[in-house]
């Protein structure tokens, strides 16, 4: 695949994750699909990360993210997005318990590097701030 046609199919991954289209989202992974975010364990394979993406949706039902940088290589795509919303259901931790909704809005900055095979999306790792989105959810003192 060309660079640009990989740098599509990530776009078509925010767009699907905007449209909250989780069946779309879902057929962009190749089969051998893994995730790796900020703060879990243990990568999590396609099924694993539908369901993380979809705790972000119940927390944040009105969840966009814009697209803020792009840049593809070989591959590889690198993307900087900043995410909004308002934390209006529970919001699902590492641990398995839940944040119960506060109400307020968020700000979220943060940046994913994407792995390519076959136009499919066959490895993801996202780098976001926990810590920011916990302090503006009032959960963690400002830092």
């Amino acid at each position: 695949m060309s660079e640009q046609e990989n740098l599509n199919v990530v776009q078509a991954n925010y767009d699907a994750f905007n449209a909250h289209d989780l069946e779309t989202l879902s057929q962009l992974w190749a089969a051998d699909f893994l995730a790796e975010q900020t703060g879990e364990p243990v990568p999590f394979h396609a099924e694993h990360h539908r369901m993380y993406l979809q705790s972000y949706l119940t927390a944040f039902p009105d969840a966009h993210l814009e697209v803020t940088l792009m840049i593809a290589q070989g591959d590889y795509v690198v993307a900087h997005w900043t995410g909004t919303g308002t934390h209006t259901g529970p919001l699902s931790t590492p641990t398995g318990s839940s944040i119960a909704a506060t109400g307020k809005q968020v700000v979220l900055k943060a940046s994913e590097t994407y792995e390519l095979k076959g136009g499919k999306i066959s490895r993801l790792w996202g780098f976001f701030d926990r810590v920011s989105l916990l302090g503006q959810l009032g959960v963690m003192p400002p830092m």
